[in-house]
């Protein structure tokens, strides 16, 4: 069985907290637990920046700040700042993810809005949960690459028996090696022409002569699309632990104009047969495109691209806040992230409470 963390609490374990709070130890008026549940509940609120969530906490009734753990007075803005720009992305990370293990997606994503002029735009590399909960967030090294660092974001998580899904960058096989062979973990990793020797050897395969397996129709977004799923094992396929290799046809028709796309993606995984069956695979990359749909939500409804926040850690810890956000607002139903954030904006000040299991 694997380890869930914690969801948010108003009150971390003391020397936890003590530990990761960047400020001068003596003269704090709010604990850091606090600090960090304000800003959740604000940019479950809405707020996309610094400079918005100051006013959440301003407005909050002293109802509310007692539930967060706050004193008589809110934190101040400028407490806000100086927080989020100076804790160590790492430590916001292990105070306030909650996360099951099983199966982890590796997702990278430039914040543009934090690019200068002598720096370039930083870039992250997270772990996910299907359902978009963080287990791990790490910047990647300017002028270095993601390879490299998805071992440096599973490193601190216990990933024997876990899937582990990339895209086809991370299709190495060192990475392959890594995961399976040091870290007893499985991977589900997507295959393209960026390795035209193992990409050729897939297409190669049998799949006229392979049945269909599973197969899924969903509508939504003006849309129809049909995805269907061939398997076969991958005896002769030379790449470290491969068991499956399965072919995934896209057949989507736009309802608007009629005109229909037909597109193949391949995948190898070291996960055998008995462990994972055509369904189970779909869901995998099901749950890896649902991960990667997210950049458009920070972007668009959260506005990360847009975002000025350039000081120390401050872009990337407003990334990890909208990170933890996104999944709560998706558990409440609505038929979309921005009608989510409208309702809770509604009652803005008691909501959110709600939402982190503080009401």
């Amino acid at each position: 069985m694997h380890p869930k963390s914690a969801m948010p609490a108003s009150a971390l374990p003391a020397p936890a907290e003590e530990e990761a709070d960047p400020r001068d130890r003596r003269g704090h008026r709010h604990r850091l637990g606090c600090i960090v549940l304000v800003c959740l509940c604000a940019v479950l609120a809405g707020a996309r920046s610094l400079t918005a969530i100051g006013p959440w906490a301003t407005n909050a009734p002293q109802h509310t700040l007692a539930r967060l753990g706050a004193r008589t007075t809110a934190p101040s803005a400028a407490t806000i700042r100086r927080v989020l720009t100076s804790l160590d992305p790492t430590a916001l990370t292990r105070m306030t993810t909650a996360a099951d293990l099983a199966v982890l997606i590796i997702d990278g994503k430039s914040v543009r809005g934090s690019r200068t002029r002598d720096h370039q735009a930083m870039h992250l590399l997270a772990a996910m949960t299907p359902t978009g909960h963080v287990a791990a967030q790490i910047r990647v090294a300017d002028k270095t690459s993601e390879i490299p660092a998805l071992a440096d974001v599973l490193d601190d998580l216990d990933i024997e028996g876990s899937v582990i899904s990339a895209d086809a960058l991370h299709t190495q096989t060192e990475t392959a090696d890594h995961l399976v062979s040091e870290r007893k973990a499985h991977y589900v990793l997507t295959v393209k022409r960026n390795q035209p020797n193992l990409f050729d050897q897939v297409k190669a395969l049998p799949w006229a002569k392979a049945p269909a397996l599973f197969t899924e129709i969903g509508r939504g977004h003006g849309r129809v699309e049909r995805r269907t799923v061939k398997v076969l094992t991958a005896p002769r396929i030379a790449f470290p632990h491969a068991a499956q290799v399965l072919r995934v046809h896209r057949w989507v028709k736009e309802l608007a104009t009629g005109r229909v796309r037909r597109t193949y993606a391949y995948v190898i995984t070291s996960l055998p047969a008995e462990r994972a069956d055509a369904a189970r695979l779909a869901g995998l990359v099901r749950g890896h495109c649902r991960i990667e749909a997210l950049h458009h939500v920070r972007d668009v409804n959260f506005g990360e691209d847009a975002s000025r926040v350039r000081t120390g850690h401050g872009p990337q810890n407003m990334a990890m806040l909208r990170n933890l956000v996104i999944p709560l607002l998706a558990e409440l139903g609505h038929t979309s992230i921005p009608e989510a954030v409208r309702w809770v904006s509604y009652e803005a000040l008691s909501r959110p409470l709600g939402l982190l299991g503080l009401a």
